[in-house]
């Protein structure tokens, strides 16, 4: 996606700076990252939430309790007081209620998210 949001900045911006005398990490960190911001902070909502709701690498890595992450730990209070367990589906259903609650992290970049996902599509 990166990628994509690269290839459509303008050339010209990048011309108009080499003849100015710029090097090329100038050109990147004076004009290419901050016009990637908003395509920066959509890859990072999307890692997070990547990463946020991965269950399945840790349940082939992850034994000891102490090192669980939250959908590991989920999985481990479903097998304790879920299904075969002792049935208090209120802790269940309150650990999933915050477990929720930092994808409140995409309703507050909803707008650079949009921002991104439109002007990464479009070419010049």
């Amino acid at each position: 996606m990166l990628r994509q949001f690269f290839l459509g900045l303008p050339r010209e911006l990048f011309d108009a700076a080499k003849v100015d005398g710029a090097g090329h990490w100038t050109m990147f960190t004076r004009i290419a990252l901050p016009l990637c911001k908003p395509a920066l902070i959509v890859t990072l909502l999307f890692e997070f939430q990547a990463t946020w709701t991965d269950l399945m690498r840790p349940l082939i890595y992850l034994r000891d309790s102490a090192n669980f992450t939250v959908p590991r730990g989920l999985k481990a209070l479903l097998d304790r007081y879920g299904f075969g367990g002792e049935w208090h589906w209120e802790i269940i259903v309150t650990a999933s209620v915050i477990t929720t609650l930092p994808m409140i992290l995409f309703f507050i970049g909803q707008r650079h998210f949009v921002e991104g996902i439109a002007t990464t599509g479009s070419k010049g």
